[in-house]
């Protein structure tokens, strides 16, 4: 069974179990279901503050999955750390966009941007010429370049389920899709390693230096230059020791 919440006055109680669980941060979800065409029960703007406070309270950074302009905004007005995935609902270069991802950076919220999934989602779906349409990759990298535009730290996330887009390649496609966005291949690379090391508090990783997890990947190219060149590895160390068989 899993716990839920339905008033704001459990919040405290439902963090502290969370807390005995070993939870290192608290992730909430925003979701009406507007964006996968269903009616999804979700919880109120107090209660997603409430959560955001108790789990501030006990140490602990929140997330909120959200993926309506709308639903990111309740999140921002909760007070969370950070936002699973952009909004996907309005068409780019929307005024509410760049006002939406302005209010992420007074904020220092950050988010994961996961556009993988979103194309993921849509592959195989006729496109339209209303670009409006929620889910749409296009509003995805709309709202992305919005985000990067008022400085908000951008963290290369997937989303990724059993089902799609897949482990492992889907973080390849996610650095790809992130420079068709507009972000350098440096940039890009950040975003996939010391940025969502630096916001989720791992001190011992995300960059290479003296003292620090030596997890490496040994590429073939210069994903400084080119990102694809993520993809052709060549070895891999992890906590320092080269691994063996097939990269």
């Amino acid at each position: 069974m899993i716990d839920s919440i339905c008033d704001p006055a459990q919040a405290p109680a439902f963090v502290r179990a969370r807390l005995a669980e070993g939870a290192d941060y608290l992730k909430i979800v925003i979701d009406d279901g507007t964006v996968h065409g269903t009616r999804l029960p979700t919880m109120t703007p107090q209660t997603a503050a409430a959560l955001t406070a108790a789990a501030h309270d006990a140490g602990l950074k929140v997330v909120a999955h959200a993926i309506t302009a709308s639903e990111a905004g309740t999140a921002l007005d909760a007070g969370v750390d950070g936002l699973a995935h952009v909004w996907t609902d309005l068409p780019p270069g929307h005024p509410a966009s760049q006002r939406l991802a302005e209010r992420a950076r007074a904020r220092n919220v950050f988010v994961v941007t996961t556009l993988a999934y979103f194309e993921a989602v849509t592959a195989g779906h006729t496109p339209t010429a209303d670009c409006a349409r929620p889910g749409s990759p296009d509003n995805a990298a709309g709202a992305l370049r919005a985000l990067r535009q008022a400085g908000v730290p951008l963290l290369a996330g997937t989303d990724v389920t059993p089902f799609t887009p897949a482990h492992g390649t889907g973080m390849h496609r996610e650095l790809r899709l992130l420079t068709e966005a507009g972000l350098g291949a440096e940039e890009a690379l950040t975003s996939a390693t010391s940025l969502p090391a630096r916001h989720f508090g791992l001190t011992d990783r995300g960059r290479i230096a003296p003292g620090l997890r030596a997890d490496l990947l040994l590429v073939d190219g210069d994903p400084t230059r080119d990102i694809t060149a993520v993809s052709r590895i060549a070895d891999v160390w992890r906590r320092g020791v080269r691994q063996t068989g097939p990269a």
